[in-house]
């Protein structure tokens, strides 16, 4: 069907951190598990489609130890500057947003037609495509961002970054849709090759969409654990 490697989606993200003006000794990190779900439907965002979550991201901006503040936070040299950093040190916060990818025609993964491994095997190629779309949800997620740090009293914002900047493979997806229509997927709802009836592809490369921000890993095991019920039913009826 020429569906295999079509529909390849990334991790689309927003991430941004500030000064706050009090001491929160936030070296230590912050829970991982505080959430904000409030625009994780999939019409949650105006004009948009497809969700986003937004999560403390302090340590995983490493901003958690005073190499970071030297070279991230703070700009200068000499004692002053040492100072400068003394003060500074504990007082990064910041937040993260991963939204929803979705798939899109110049987003994929070929062979490589001239790199090859040491079998003489074409290399996976990756060809990333960040619609406007995708950029609209990185927009909205940045302008809440800035809604956040403005209600915890954070003005001085030194650091924003995202998709639009550079590529993240944090979690990657499609490439193997699941899909009902042959001519448009590679397997079916149960993971199974439209092709080939005794291949089972189970992990996230059979997602059609990303979901909103999650990661997939509880979505893989749910599929896996679907997919192994049908093989097993299958050897039972003796049709593999």
């Amino acid at each position: 069907s020429g569906q295999v490697g079509r529909h390849f989606m990334e991790t689309i993200f927003h991430a941004a951190a500030g000064l706050h003006p009090e001491q929160l000794g936030s070296w230590r990190g912050l829970p991982s598990d505080l959430i904000c779900w409030d625009y994780n439907a999939p019409d949650a965002i105006p004009g948009v489609i497809g969700g986003c979550r937004i999560v403390p991201f302090t340590a995983s901006m490493n901003l958690v130890g005073p190499i970071a503040y030297a070279t991230r936070v703070v700009k200068g040299w000499g004692p002053g500057y040492q100072r400068t950093v003394r003060e500074a040190f504990g007082r990064a916060i910041a937040l993260g947003g991963i939204a929803e990818s979705l798939p899109h025609p110049q987003s994929f993964v070929d062979l490589d037609p001239w790199v090859k491994d040491a079998n003489g095997i074409p290399l996976a190629r990756i060809h990333a495509f960040v619609d406007e779309m995708a950029l609209a949800r990185q927009a909205f997620m940045a302008d809440r961002m800035l809604e956040i740090f403005r209600a915890m009293g954070v003005d001085a914002i030194f650091e924003q970054q995202g998709s639009y900047d550079q590529f993240s493979a944090s979690h990657v997806f499609g490439t193997c849709r699941m899909g009902d229509d042959a001519r448009e997927s590679v397997v079916n709802r149960d993971c199974r090759s439209h092709r080939w009836r005794n291949l089972f592809v189970v992990d996230a490369s059979v997602f059609p969409s990303s979901g909103g921000g999650e990661a997939p890993s509880l979505t893989i095991e749910a599929l896996a654990l679907r997919a192994a019920g049908q093989i097993a039913d299958l050897m039972t009826r003796r049709e593999l």
